[in-house]
């Protein structure tokens, strides 16, 4: 009878050493918190009360409208911020834009420097709408994304003589 309990006992010690292993505490591994891009502040000259700032206006002979944005979800890491606009023909294009740093708070502020035609001739902005998105860069262990559109809105003064029309 000693010899048939040897082999039970032996059995049991060796699933007693593998127990541990298959009862293990599961540990939460903390995710990856979720990244966004807010605008927190526009120029109030180049926002229309009625629009509900889904379209920023640029108005020629206006101060410059400056754009406030906060990356959120990367704690006190700066993040690289592109202001980037669509092109029917060539898609996104970021050309004529700084790339900007966040603060420790993950603010940046855009200006929104416009060219305005000034030789008689040239086209003129008429109420043109373009549409805008910012692009935020790999930080570190943060992804690149980019943030949800926006539409500018451009118009030429109508004392702007290369915007006159000859009839």
């Amino acid at each position: 009878m000693k010899s048939r309990l040897f082999p039970i006992a032996a059995i049991c010690i060796s699933s007693l050493l593998i127990t541990p292993v298959t009862t293990a505490q599961a540990t939460k591994v903390p995710s990856a918190t979720k990244q966004s891009l807010r605008v927190i502040a526009i120029s109030d000259h180049c926002v229309d009360e009625f629009d509900e700032e889904e379209t920023i206006f640029i108005n020629e002979g206006d101060a410059v409208c400056k754009i406030t944005v906060q990356v959120r979800g990367r704690g006190k890491t700066k993040s690289k911020v592109l202001l980037q606009y669509m092109d029917d023909d060539e898609g996104w294009i970021s050309a004529g834009y700084k790339v900007l740093t966040t603060n420790a708070s993950g603010k940046a502020t855009f200006s929104l420097d416009t060219t305005f035609p000034n030789e008689y001739g040239d086209d003129c902005y008429d109420n043109d709408s373009y549409t805008h998105r910012f692009a935020v860069a790999r930080s570190g262990r943060h992804k690149a994304f980019k943030s949800a559109t926006f539409d500018v809105s451009y118009t030429s003064s109508d004392t702007n003589p290369a915007c006159s029309y000859e009839e």
